[in-house]
């Protein structure tokens, strides 16, 4: 009997370790971070746990609008490499006050703007509904508005409920979903687990952590250089 080997992009440990809600700080960067975002019930929550192999990690909800707060969580890879992700309030959800949403997109863009470690955000877009309106701004503001000094950061798109989709038109909504986000975009299904592999490859190339296919020294430190440079609003 053949012996499976182990997957390097295993995730062996997964933590939470830290929650902002509007108005409070989150704690000093360790490691590199990439965040999750999208419209309220895309499947942020449940990408993340396929992605870490872990059924409840994150708290998943079929109420829109049940992530109040910026959650971190520090995950380790079976190849050494640490990271920590985070997940985002979903937006787009309007059965909240106008001033609760209001204090959402400060607590986002505040995040997404100063957060010095913070090297990829992954935006999740429903595959079957497409690029929406609040997606685009968000693209827009992930592009544009980071502050002087923190360092560029890159975008990915994850089309979630891909398994709800034909086959027969999978490919075609995936290629409409590229060209409307000017990304690169990776199918994906929380329920099947496709996509799980390419999207975390994905991610750690543009976080800049070693690929581990295509490792041939030493796996370098994932502790960022400038840790703490910037302060969260």
């Amino acid at each position: 009997m053949k012996t499976k080997t182990a997957d390097p992009l295993d995730i062996v440990e997964a933590d939470f370790i830290a929650a902002m809600a509007p108005g409070g700080t989150l704690p000093p960067p360790m490691f590199v971070e990439i965040a999750f975002a999208g419209r309220s019930n895309v499947g942020k929550s449940s990408l993340i746990n396929s992605l870490v192999q872990r059924k409840g990690l994150v708290r998943t909800s079929n109420t829109p609008g049940c992530t109040r707060q910026v959650n971190l969580f520090q995950v380790t890879a079976r190849d050494g490499t640490r990271c920590v992700l985070a997940d985002l309030p979903g937006y787009g959800f309007a059965q909240r006050s106008k001033h609760e949403r209001k204090e959402w997109a400060t607590l986002i863009e505040g995040y997404l703007s100063t957060r010095a470690v913070l090297r990829v955000t992954c935006v999740l877009v429903d595959s079957r509904r497409g690029v929406e309106d609040d997606d685009r701004e968000l693209f827009d503001f992930v592009r544009s508005a980071r502050a002087r000094g923190v360092g560029e950061m890159k975008v990915i798109v994850a089309a979630t409920k891909c398994d709800k989709l034909p086959s027969s038109s999978r490919k075609s909504a995936l290629d409409r979903l590229s060209k409307s986000a000017d990304a690169m975009v990776i199918g994906c299904s929380a329920v099947t687990g496709e996509g799980r592999i390419p999207l975390w490859k994905a991610l750690r190339r543009a976080a800049g952590l070693v690929d581990p296919s295509e490792k041939s020294a030493p796996e370098p430190a994932t502790r960022p250089e400038n840790e703490g440079d910037a302060e969260e609003r």
